[in-house]
């Protein structure tokens, strides 16, 4: 089981370092799931969604409600590049660090 306090801990800790500005939205449920989105501008934003129980995780990178980067495990750990969003390049479980980055 994943830890959401702690995972929104070092995620938010992580893209407060590198982007002072940034605005939360923070939204967690039944003490199991947790989104976070992370406003660059009102229409550029990174949302983080973790499941507790289950251990699925997404990243998106979201600009004017279509997704331009991510990664999740959603059935297996894959990227969705800039160049080509739509495509699922299969990869290892990222580290946060390098999604902020």
């Amino acid at each position: 089981m994943i830890s959401l306090e702690s995972f929104r801990k070092e995620l938010c800790d992580l893209f407060k370092e590198q982007f002072a500005d940034v605005e939360f939205v923070i939204d967690e449920r039944r003490s199991t799931i947790l989104e976070i989105r992370i406003f660059f501008t009102p229409e550029i934003f990174m949302e983080a969604y973790v499941n507790g129980i289950t251990g699925k995780k997404s990243f998106a990178l979201v600009k004017n409600k279509k997704r331009i980067w991510g990664y999740d495990n959603y059935r297996y750990w894959h990227h969705h590049p800039i160049e080509k969003p739509d495509a699922h390049i299969p990869c290892s479980e990222p580290p946060l660090g390098k999604i902020v980055n």
